[in-house]
């Protein structure tokens, strides 16, 4: 049974009544009436009431509650937020004193350690006391005794604030009541079991967190390079123009001055036969391949994919069940060969424009043979357009979408290494027979990518920055490229072939001896220059010891630093002998003949 308290009325600094709106509520249960802090929505002030004679005043804030009306200073103060203790509960009816009580359920909210260092501040005693309906001098004589314990520390016209270091009695106290849990391996899908995803932990956080370091993988972009400036200025423009409308749900097609945009560019730049209504927008490229798969593939079908091959789509199709048939790669692209036709594939996973990681661009015969393919068997290819704007020997080719007249080609684009990876914004062009069920898929996995940032995006193209950013960042690439090869051969010449291809922001670098490969693999923990193996990439492709080096998003002066780093802890394994020892293994095949063989690589004088 609940009574409503009466409300209060106090005066503020301009001598005006002002209506607060706290109230409380007294619950009765068998030990007797509990006091508990409740808030209601109003559009007068809040209520507060005086205890002991003391006239109070609070101001509610966007959601907490603090001890003065609104100033410079004060706003200054609540720059960080003020811990709510919304779950203390005193008893009445309890022998043990209120005081008591508070001091007793503050300190084991402090013991459970799940507030942080940026709402670590105390409410002043005049908020905490009229939230719980006692007195000042109750909460005072509970803060007292926190602070004698050393669990609270006042700071000079700050407030008070959990202490830094906490007395060593209560992280004993802390220890003993920890309860331990069970641990059980828990029972999962076998779509996860069948994923070559074996990481753990932090392993799995793969953003870098802090400055980023020179690491030389493959795929990441020079983030550094994008105008940030002009993005920002049309995504004001964006909002000032259409408001709340980007703040609603979005259509699971994508925002149609995106799609326009989309179409426009891909007609006129990569040479594609479509048109807006057969764009899809999608959350990057592993969304647009897991919904191809999931559109496609039932549990047991054929899906082709390149070998070696970006691991995630690996991951992709055993998520869906498909039984993945890895297909060679030579000098023209995916190897077709002769296929029964109960093992035809259902989809077609293929980069023709830069394979990945091999870097080889698939010929026009082959593109031709592989749509042949695809209708003949009733199945599907999916194009990833793999950095086919960073091609440095003449121009772009045109992608295999627009070869396609039998609609067997669904093609899939990324923003994520022209503007940067943390967009998340990537496109499908789906034949029309296709583009409904890839919608009613979009739908079910996270509705609609922001309409916000593809507002901005379609903004970004359709003035023209696109174009220009995408021309400015392949020079810089360029010239960043160039300098590569040049480091490289300087440092690491003698222990590598290097592999250039005409496109492409990574190389392949080929290790001359296959017994230096322990060296590198030690080299590589010891410094964080985590270029990858090749056999990281291979499932059944036997090729020869090689690493894959990505250049793109470190200017040249680290670039120096990483490969000349490498290069001296080789050296230095080298003298104590301690190539052995990785922590690594190796796939068995990476020491194995290799198939494919660099026909461009660099050589020393």
């Amino acid at each position: 049974m609940f009574s409503r308290k009466e409300n209060i009325i106090s005066r503020g600094n301009n001598n005006q009544i002002a209506l607060k709106g706290v109230t409380s509520f007294a619950c009765r249960g068998s030990k007797g009436p509990l006091i508990c802090a409740a808030s209601e929505n109003c559009a007068a002030s809040r209520l507060e009431k005086a205890f002991s004679g003391c006239e109070s005043r609070i101001v509610k804030m966007t959601g907490a509650i603090y001890g003065r009306t609104v100033s410079s200073a004060s706003k200054q103060r609540r720059r960080r937020s003020v811990m709510s203790f919304e779950m203390v509960r005193l008893d009445r009816a309890s022998s043990e004193p209120l005081y008591q009580q508070l001091y007793r359920q503050i300190r084991e909210e402090l013991e459970s350690g799940s507030f942080d260092s940026s709402a670590s501040r105390v409410p002043s005693s005049r908020v905490l006391a009229a939230t719980l309906g006692i007195s000042r001098p109750t909460v005072n004589e509970a803060f007292s005794k926190l602070l004698a314990e050393g669990y609270l520390q006042a700071r000079k016209r700050s407030g008070i604030f959990v202490a830094d270091h906490l007395p060593a009695t209560f992280l004993k106290a802390a220890r003993a009541a920890t309860t331990t849990c069970t641990e059980h391996s828990p029972r999962v899908a076998q779509r996860v079991t069948r994923m070559t995803d074996f990481r753990s932990g932090r392993q799995l956080d793969v953003g870098v967190a802090g400055p980023p370091s020179v690491t030389l993988l493959a795929g990441l972009p020079a983030v550094d390079e994008f105008p940030i400036g002009i993005w920002e200025r049309l995504r004001e423009q964006v909002l000032a123009k259409k408001g709340a409308h980007l703040l609603r749900y979005a259509s699971s097609r994508g925002e149609i001055e995106l799609r326009k945009a989309i179409a426009a560019y891909l007609c006129d730049f990569r040479g594609a036969n479509c048109n807006p209504d057969q764009i899809v927008v999608v959350g990057g490229m592993q969304q647009g391949m897991l919904a191809c798969a999931l559109a496609l593939i039932n549990e047991g079908d054929v899906a082709w994919i390149e070998d070696p091959v970006f691991h995630q789509a690996r991951n992709v199709l055993a998520f869906v069940g498909a039984k993945t048939s890895p297909r060679p790669i030579d000098r023209e692209g995916l190897v077709i060969g002769k296929c029964a036709r109960q093992n035809s594939p259902r989809l077609i996973l293929v980069t023709p424009s830069h394979q990945f990681p091999l870097g080889v661009t698939m010929s026009l015969k082959r593109r031709k043979a592989l749509i042949e393919f695809a209708e003949s068997r009733d199945g599907y290819i999916l194009e990833d357009d793999y950095d086919s704007e960073f091609r440095f020997d003449g121009p772009p080719l045109p992608c295999l979408q627009g070869l396609d007249n039998a609609g067997r080609v669904i093609y899939a684009g990324t923003m994520s290494k022209i503007l940067y990876p943390s967009l998340r914004l990537g496109f499908l062009v789906a034949p029309p027979q296709l583009v409904d069920t890839l919608v009613k898929v979009r739908a079910v996995m996270d509705q609609h990518s922001p309409a916000i940032d593809q507002a901005t995006l379609a903004r970004f193209i359709t003035e023209g920055f696109f174009l220009s950013h995408v021309k400015r960042i392949r020079e810089l690439y360029a010239q960043r490229r160039v300098f590569f090869i040049e480091q490289f051969q300087k440092w690491l010449g003698d222990y590598f072939d290097l592999e250039v291809t005409p496109a492409g922001l990574h190389f392949v670098a080929w290790l001359r001896r296959g017994e230096d490969l322990p060296l590198f693999m030690r080299a590589r923990e010891q410094t964080g220059v985590w270029s990858r193996p090749l056999s990281f990439f291979c499932i059944k492709a036997q090729l020869d010891p090689a690493f894959v080096f990505g250049f793109a998003a470190w200017p040249q002066a680290q670039v120096e630093q990483g490969l000349a780093k490498l290069a001296l802890a080789v050296k230095h394994l080298k003298q104590r002998g301690a190539g052995n020892g990785s922590s690594f293994q190796i796939h068995p095949s990476s020491l194995a003949s290799s198939s494919y063989w660099p026909s461009t690589a660099v050589r020393p004088n």
